[in-house]
C-alpha cells in the first residue's frame, strides 16, 4: 500500500510539473516573441516621445535583462547531479516549479513574470531529468497528461489559457501548493528503503532529438483542440473530445501491450520505419483533406505521437545519468525552437529582409512548407524506434494501473464534452440599423507588440459592432499563445463566426455576425509576397432581406529583397479583379453588398479610384469624413494611413466613425447602415 502511495504522489507531482512547465513554455515563447519584437522596433523609433501612451513598449535593456534571467534558470538542470542524489532533490526542483509559475500569473509580461515563468521551466527540466533517472516510467506519463490537461484548461475559456491573468492567482497558488504537498508526500514515502534498483535509465543524443520534435508536435500542431480543429476545419468541440482520448489512452498499459503485440509483427529492422511512416501519413491526410477524416487522421496522428514518449527513456550503463539526462533535455529545447523557427517562417517567410543570399531566398521558400516541417518532426520523433532493433520500450501493467489509465481517457472524454460553455447568440438590438465594422487584428498584437485580447474584445463591444470583418487572424500559432482568436472573440461577444485561413490553416480572415449567416465561401488571390484571399458570407438581416458581405486583405506594400513595389502593387490590381470576378459568381450584384478589409492602400490611389467608378460603383462612406480622422493604420517614424475601408453598394450610410484599438496596429473604421 505504501509503495501505491509513493507512485500515486510521484505520478501527481511529475504530472503537475509538467503541466506547468507546457503552459510557461507557451507563456514564454509568445511574450519574448512579443518583446523581440517590441525591442526590435523602440531601437528604430527616432521620436522617443512616440513611445509614450503605446501599448507593449519594450526596451532593449528589459529585453537583455529577461534574457539574462532565462539563461540562468537554464542552467538549473545542470543542478540534476547534485540534487539527484539528495532524497529530497526533486522536493525541492518541484518547489521552484510552483513559486515560479505563482510569479508567472501574479506579474504577466514584465520583468518578474517572464523571470517566474523562466524560472518555471528551467526547475520543471532540472525536475524532469532526476524522473528520469529514478522513475522512468513516470516521464512519458506525466507528459501525456500535461497536454492533455493543458487542452482541457483552455476548453474553460473558448481556447486561452485562464490561469495566465491575474485574476486567478487564487487558483493558481492553491494548485501550486497542492504540487509542494504531493512533493513533500512523494519524498517523505521515498525515505522509506525500496529494494534493488532495475537497469539504469537516462536520455541520449537520439532522445533529444525525439523529445524535441514531439515538443514542437506537441506545442505547435497536435496539442491544442482548436489548432487541431482549424487544420481538418472542424468545429473545436467536435476536436476536443477525440484529442483528449488520442492523448490519454497511452497512458493504459493494456493499450502499450496492444501497441507492442502490434509492431511485434514486423522486423526489427523495420517496424521503426513503419510507425514514423503511418504517423507521416496520417499527417499528410490530416493537413491535406477536411472534416472528419482528417480530424480522425491527426487524432490518430497524435495517438501514435504519444506512444513515442516511452522510447525516449533509455538504457544506461549508470555512469553520468544525471548530467547526460540535463543535458540532453537541454539539446531537446533547442531542436523544438529550431522546429518552431521553421514553423514561424511557414508564415512569416514573404517579410524576410536583409538576409545574405542564398539564404534569404531559402528562407522565404518556405511559403506552403508546413506539413513537411510536420512530418520532418515526426520522422526526428521516431528516431529512438528506429534505433532500437532488439528492444520494446512498451510493456504491460497491473490491472490497477490499466483500470486507471481507462479511467483517466473517460474523464478526459467527459471534461472535454462539458467544459466548453454553450454559445449564446446575441441579435442586433436596433431593429433600424446595423453597424458593419472592419479590423486588422495583427495577430492580436499592438504596434508596439503589446496583447490584451480581454481589452480588444472591450473596445469591439462599445462600438456597438453587429458585423464584423477580421485580417490577421490567428486561431492557434505559438506566437499567439496558441488562442483560436476567432473562437474566443466570437463567444465572447455572443457572435456567429466563420473563418477563412490563408496561411497554414491557422491564420486568415474571419466574418463575425449578429445576424444569421445563410452561405459562406472563399477563393484564394493570386500573390507574389503573402498568401491572401477573399471571404464571402451572405447574411439575413432581420427584415427577410439579404446582405452580402466580402472580406480581403490586399497585398502589403513595401520594400523587400524579393519583390519590387511594382510587383507588388500589379498584385493588388489582379487581385481587385479576381474580388470582382468572385463578387459576380456569388451573383451579388442586385444584393445589399459590403466589400470591406485591409486594402493596403492610401484614398485616390488607382485601386481606390477604380472602385469608385462605374460599372463597380462603390462608395466609400468615409469620403468626407475629416482626412486626419479617418486613419487606420499607425506606424514607425511614419503618420498614420487609412488602409482599412469599408465599400458599400445598394446600402445606405447613416454614419461613420473611427473606434481606436489599442492592442492592435489599426483602428477599426464603422459604419451605421440603414437597416431598409
Amino acid at each position: 500500500m505504501q509503495t501505491y502511495r509513493r507512485d500515486l504522489f510521484h505520478l501527481l507531482e511529475s504530472a503537475l510539473v509538467a503541466l506547468f512547465f507546457v503552459q510557461s513554455v507557451r507563456f514564454l515563447y509568445s511574450t519574448l516573441y512579443a518583446h523581440f519584437s517590441s525591442a526590435n522596433l523602440v531601437a528604430l523609433t527616432v521620436d522617443g516621445a512616440a513611445l509614450i501612451g503605446q501599448s507593449g513598449v519594450v526596451t532593449p535593456e528589459m529585453l537583455q535583462n529577461e534574457l539574462i534571467a532565462l539563461g540562468v534558470a537554464l542552467t538549473l538542470p545542470f543542478l540534476a547531479p547534485l540534487l539527484g542524489r539528495l532524497w529530497f532533490g526533486g522536493l525541492i526542483a518541484a518547489a521552484l516549479v510552483a513559486a515560479g509559475r505563482v510569479f508567472m500569473t501574479a506579474n504577466g509580461g514584465v520583468f518578474l513574470g517572464v523571470a517566474g515563468a523562466a524560472i518555471a521551466v528551467g526547475a520543471a527540466l532540472l525536475h524532469m531529468a532526476i524522473g528520469i533517472v529514478k522513475r522512468p516510467n513516470v516521464f512519458p506519463l506525466s507528459m501525456a497528461l500535461a497536454f492533455a490537461a493543458d487542452g482541457l484548461i483552455r476548453l474553460i475559456d473558448h481556447t486561452a489559457d485562464f490561469t495566465w491573468q491575474a485574476a486567478y492567482l487564487d487558483l493558481q497558488t492553491v494548485f501550486s501548493l497542492i504540487l509542494f504537498i504531493c512533493a513533500l508526500l512523494a519524498t517523505i514515502f521515498s525515505a522509506v528503503p525500496r529494494g534493488a534498483s532495475a537497469a539504469y535509465t537516462s536520455l541520449n543524443l537520439s532522445s533529444a532529438l525525439a523529445i524535441g520534435g514531439l515538443f514542437y508536435l506537441e506545442f505547435a500542431v497536435l496539442g491544442l483542440p482548436n489548432s487541431l480543429a482549424r487544420r481538418a476545419n472542424v468545429e473545436y468541440t467536435l476536436a476536443a473530445p477525440f484529442l483528449a482520448a488520442a492523448t490519454l489512452l497511452p497512458t493504459a498499459p493494456i493499450v502499450r501491450a496492444a501497441a507492442r503485440s502490434f509492431i511485434g509483427m514486423f522486423d526489427g529492422r523495420y517496424r521503426g520505419w513503419v510507425w514514423a511512416l503511418t504517423v507521416a501519413l496520417l499527417l499528410t491526410i490530416g493537413f491535406r483533406f477536411e472534416g472528419v477524416v482528417a480530424l480522425l487522421a491527426l487524432c490518430s496522428a497524435q495517438f501514435m505521437l504519444v506512444l513515442l514518449w516511452w522510447w525516449t527513456i533509455q538504457p544506461s550503463n549508470g555512469t553520468g545519468r544525471f548530467i547526460f539526462a540535463a543535458l540532453n533535455l537541454l539539446i531537446a529545447m533547442l531542436v523544438f525552437l529550431a522546429f518552431s523557427a521553421a514553423d514561424y517562417l511557414t508564415f512569416e517567410y514573404a517579410f524576410v529582409r536583409g538576409i545574405p543570399e542564398p539564404f534569404g531566398t531559402l528562407l522565404r521558400s518556405m511559403r506552403g512548407l508546413g506539413l513537411a516541417v510536420a512530418v520532418s518532426a515526426a520522422l526526428v520523433s521516431a528516431i529512438p524506434m528506429i534505433a532500437a532493433r532488439k528492444r520494446v520500450a512498451w510493456r504491460g501493467g497491473t490491472f490497477a494501473e490499466t483500470l486507471g489509465g481507462v479511467a483517466l481517457s473517460a474523464l478526459g472524454v467527459a471534461l472535454a464534452i462539458s467544459l466548453p460553455r454553450p454559445f449564446i447568440l446575441q441579435m442586433p438590438l436596433d431593429p433600424t440599423s446595423l453597424r458593419v465594422g472592419t479590423l486588422n487584428l495583427h495577430g492580436g498584437y499592438s504596434l508596439y507588440f503589446g496583447a490584451d485580447l480581454n481589452a480588444t474584445a472591450a473596445a469591439i463591444w462599445r462600438s456597438g459592432v453587429d458585423i464584423l470583418l477580421l485580417q490577421d487572424v490567428e486561431t492557434g500559432r505559438l506566437i499567439s499563445g496558441g488562442v483560436d482568436q476567432v473562437t474566443w472573440l466570437a463567444r465572447t461577444l455572443n457572435m456567429n463566426a466563420v473563418y477563412v485561413p490563408t496561411v497554414e490553416s491557422l491564420q486568415g480572415l474571419a466574418v463575425l455576425s449578429r445576424l444569421p449567416i445563410l452561405q459562406s465561401d472563399s477563393a484564394v488571390l493570386s500573390a507574389s509576397s503573402k498568401a491572401t484571399a477573399v471571404q464571402f458570407a451572405r447574411l439575413l438581416k432581420p427584415n427577410g432581406a439579404v446582405l452580402d458581405i466580402y472580406n480581403t486583405q490586399l497585398s502589403l506594400i513595401f520594400r523587400s529583397d524579393a519583390f519590387t513595389i511594382e510587383q507588388l502593387e500589379a498584385d493588388q490590381a489582379r487581385q481587385i479583379q479576381e474580388i470582382l470576378a468572385f463578387i459576380e459568381l456569388n451573383r451579388s450584384e442586385l444584393n445589399a453588398l459590403i466589400l470591406g478589409g485591409t486594402f493596403n492602400h492610401a484614398p485616390k490611389t488607382d485601386v481606390y479610384l477604380f472602385l469608385t467608378q462605374p460599372p463597380q460603383n462603390f462608395v466609400d462612406p468615409f469620403a468626407d469624413f475629416p482626412e486626419e480622422r479617418a486613419m487606420t493604420r499607425r506606424l514607425i517614424n511614419e503618420p498614420a494611413v487609412r488602409v482599412d475601408y469599408l465599400w458599400l453598394r445598394r446600402v445606405r450610410p447613416l454614419e461613420v466613425g473611427i473606434t481606436p484599438v489599442p492592442f492592435s496596429s489599426h483602428d477599426m473604421p464603422v459604419v451605421k447602415i440603414a437597416l431598409n
